[in-house]
């Protein structure tokens, strides 16, 4: 594989290891200065048998694919309050970059904190009607995501050398049960069907660095992602075969007075595969 992004084997705190008391402390620094290494110098990295399977994978990758092939009308009834954030989200809805037109791209939403009681009133249903299965697989899919970011914030702190490993962890604790934004989003790039309707300077994904904590990150084998070096370039980031892309976004980089680098990613490609 020809990529500027370190890969990282995770095995050591994955979640196969159900008591993580029972993690190797040898192997799990070494996966801290890794990743120390890593998010210093680039802000991504791959990781490795990380504990969620292909399989899982697959299936919300094959859900996503049913509900963004639905009809167009379909696919509004379930679309995004202008005061909410989870749901469906239209091609040309966003731009991540103001200065070029709007993505060439759709997205679901899936926000758990928007289901509370308090606030289906102002946003609505958030799953799809038409696809009885899509609720239930993403949402186990969000708390293995859950779960695996719980992990990474851990060896972050050990990073870190914080005194508590599980700082991070501590201030994420309302994700899933309280006021906190925190998003699975699926995401969906369709053909290109009049080339001559693109407009100057639109692309998929606009540039732009992530604003949260942490990303999680998967490509389906289309790939398209690029990530911008140290030397201000943007370079292709292939998918790599069961692996997940982790990348620190600005409230890390904020938050550790720029030690951890919040990197600028696009994705410029308009062909479809």
């Amino acid at each position: 594989m020809n990529s500027f992004i370190p890969c990282v084997d995770f095995a050591g705190f994955g979640l196969d290891i159900e008591d993580t008391s029972q993690a190797d402390p040898s192997s799990v620094q070494k996966i801290a200065d890794q990743l120390y290494s890593a998010f210093t110098n680039v802000g991504f990295v791959y990781l490795k048998n990380y504990g969620i399977s292909p399989d899982e994978l697959e299936k919300v990758l094959e859900v996503s694919r049913q509900f963004f092939t639905l009809p167009e009308d379909i696919k509004r009834k379930s679309e995004r309050a202008e005061n909410g954030n989870s749901g469906y989200v239209c091609q040309g809805r966003e731009s991540f970059n103001r200065e070029r037109p709007p993505d060439l791209r759709e997205s679901y939403n899936i926000t758990p904190c928007e289901r509370s009681k308090l606030l289906s009133v102002l946003v609505g249903q958030v799953f799809p009607q038409d696809l009885p299965e899509f609720e239930a697989v993403i949402t186990e899919y969000y708390n293995r995501c859950h779960k695996l970011a719980m992990r990474v914030l851990h060896v972050i702190a050990i990073a870190l050398k914080i005194d508590s490993p599980d700082f991070f962890e501590k201030q994420h604790k309302y994700i899933n049960c309280g006021a906190n934004l925190t998003t699975l989003r699926t995401l969906y790039y369709p053909p290109v069907q009049d080339p001559n309707a693109v407009l100057p300077k639109q692309i998929r994904c606009g540039e732009h660095s992530d604003y949260g904590s942490i990303t999680l990150l998967w490509q389906d084998a289309c790939g398209g992602l690029e990530v911008m070096n140290n030397k201000g370039e943007y370079q292709s980031v292939p998918p790599l075969n069961d692996a997940v892309l982790i990348n620190i976004g600005d409230l890390m980089q904020r938050w550790t007075s720029d030690k951890l680098l919040s990197a600028v990613s696009c994705c410029s490609c308009l062909l479809h595969c």
